[in-house]
C-alpha cells in the first residue's frame, strides 16, 4: 500500500492523542478524531514500519461478513458494511475519492452434523431479527443452490450475500491517512518502547530514539504486538501472534459459478477471486510464532488442504497453486474478540486490540466508537462496553460462536 513520507521526529512535545500503531484500525481512529468538529486538539500516530509489509492489514483477505452468533458483533458490521458501500459520502463527498469496490459474494456455512445446524438455526434467527437475510439450507435444497458442491457428508448450511463478501480495504486505508494528514495529523516512523503513569493516568511517552512526548490520551493499537506495555500496568492484555495461511490457486476445469466464502466443516475456507480462488487456512498446530515468521508451510496444502478442495467440489480436482503467504492474527486468547475501549484504572489510557481476524471489516465501527470515547468520554452511536478490558479483569468472556 502506497503511504504517505513518514518522519522520525515528533513536531512537538505535546499531543492530545497518540496512536501507537498506524495500520487499520489506528488510522481508523485518527481520521474519525480529526473529522469530528468537536475535536480540536493534535495527533500523532507512531508507526514502526509506514510500509505495513507484516501487518495484519497487508495480509488480510478483505472480507466482510454479518453471520455472527453475538448481536453486538453483527451490528458492528452492519456499520462497517454500509461505510464501505457508501465510502466517499462519509469522507465528506470528497470527489477525488472513488467507490470502494466491494464484491458481495456472500458467505456460505457449512454444517456437517445436526449440532453444528441446530448453531446455524440459532445464529440465523438472531441475524434475521437484525435485518440480515440470511437463509437455512439443508442437504437437497443446499445443492439446488450450489450444484458445484459435494454434498455427501453435508446436513445443510446458512447463506447471505447482502453485504458479505470482501472489499478493496487499501482504498479506505490510503483516503483516512491522505485526509487525516491534511486535517494535521502527524505520522512518524518510530515505536513507542515505554510508558510513564503518573495519578492514574498516561503523562509521557517514550520513543525508541529516546524521545519523549507528553500526552493527553493514549492509544495501544500495536496489532500483534499488544501486550508490549503491560510491564507498567496491572492489566494484562492476552494477544499474541497466530499464524494464517492464505492461498492463491486456478482450477483447470472452470466453474460456471462466482463461489461464496464457504466455511467448510474442516476448517479451511475458500472463494472466488476474481478468474482464481482463495482458500485461508490455519496451522495444524495453532499456537503463537515469532513476530518474524511469515513461513508458508507447503507441505500442508499438498498433504491436506488440496484434498478437501478436491472433496468438496469436484471440479477442484486439478488445480494450480499461484502464490501462497502467511500472515498473523492480532489472537486473543481470552476470547477471540477486540478488546476495546479504557483501561479500567488509567483514564486516558485505550485499548484497540485483539481482534483474532476481525479487525478491517471492524475498523470504521471501532475508529468512531473510539472517537467517541475520547471526546465525549461515552459512546454516542453504538455502545462497545460489552468490548471494554475490563472484562479481562472480571473474567467475563465475550461469547462469539462464529469464529473462522
Amino acid at each position: 500500500m502506497q503511504l504517505n513520507k513518514t518522519e522520525y521526529k515528533p513536531k512537538h512535545n505535546y499531543y492530545d492523542v497518540v496512536i501507537a500503531g498506524g495500520a487499520m484500525i489506528g488510522t481508523g481512529i485518527a481520521w474519525f478524531l480529526i473529522s469530528n468538529k468537536d475535536f480540536k486538539g493534535k495527533i500523532l500516530i507512531v508507526e514502526k514500519d509506514p510500509r505495513l509489509e507484516f501487518s495484519s492489514t497487508s495480509r488480510t483477505n478483505n472480507s466482510i461478513r454479518q453471520q455472527f452468533s453475538n448481536k453486538l458483533n453483527i451490528e458492528i458490521s452492519k456499520f462497517s458494511s454500509n461505510y464501505i458501500s457508501n465510502f466517499q459520502s462519509f469522507m465528506e463527498n470528497d470527489e477525488r475519492i472513488p467507490e470502494v469496490s466491494f464484491n458481495k459474494i456472500g458467505y456460505l456455512y457449512l454444517a456437517n452434523d445436526s449440532q453444528k445446524m441446530k448453531v446455524l438455526k440459532k445464529n440465523q434467527k438472531l441475524q434475521n431479527s437484525l435485518n440480515i437475510p440470511t437463509q437455512i439450507y439443508d442437504q437437497n435444497s443446499l445443492l439446488e443452490k450450489f450444484p458445484y458442491l459435494n454434498n455427501t457428508e453435508l446436513v445443510g448450511g446458512s447463506y447471505n450475500n447482502f453485504n458479505e463478501g470482501y472489499f478493496d480495504s487499501s482504498i479506505i486505508l490510503n483516503w483516512w491517512r491522505k485526509k487525516s494528514f491534511e486535517k494535521g495529523v502527524e505520522f512518524i516512523k518510530n515505536e513507542v518502547v515505554h510508558i510513564g503513569l503518573k495519578a492514574k493516568k498516561i503523562n509521557t511517552i517514550y520513543l525508541k530514539d529516546g524521545s519523549k512526548i507528553n500526552v493527553g490520551n493514549f492509544v495501544n493499537a500495536t496489532g500483534t504486538r499488544a501486550s508490549i506495555f503491560d510491564k507498567v500496568h496491572s492489566l494484562k492484555i492476552p494477544v499474541e501472534p497466530r499464524k494464517r495461511y492464505s492461498f492463491i490457486f486456478k482450477s483447470e476445469k472452470k466453474l460456471k459459478f462466482t463461489l461464496p466464502l464457504i466455511i467448510d466443516p474442516t476448517g479451511i475456507h475458500f472463494r472466488s477471486d476474481g478468474h482464481q480462488f482463495l482458500c485461508g487456512f490455519a496451522p495444524e498446530i495453532d499456537e503463537p510464532v515469532k513476530y518474524d515468521d511469515f513461513k508458508v508451510d507447503y507441505k500442508l496444502w499438498e498433504e491436506k488442504i488440496w484434498p478437501i478442495l478436491a472433496n468438496r467440489i469436484p471440479l477442484f480436482e486439478r488445480i494450480k497453486l499461484v502464490n501462497a503467504w502467511a500472515g498473523h492474527y492480532a489472537f486473543n486468547t481470552f476470547d477471540q474478540n477486540g478488546i476495546i475501549g479504557p483501561h479500567p484504572e488509567f483514564s486516558n489510557f485505550y485499548f484497540a486490540n485483539g481482534f483474532s481476524g476481525h479487525g478491517l471489516q471492524q475498523s470504521p465501527a471501532v475508529g468512531r466508537a473510539l472517537s467517541e470515547q475520547i471526546i465525549y468520554n461515552k459512546y454516542k452511536s453504538l455502545d462497545l462496553k460489552q468490548l471494554s478490558p475490563k472484562r479481562l479483569v472480571e473474567k467475563k468472556p465475550f461469547l462469539e460462536k462464529a469464529i473462522i
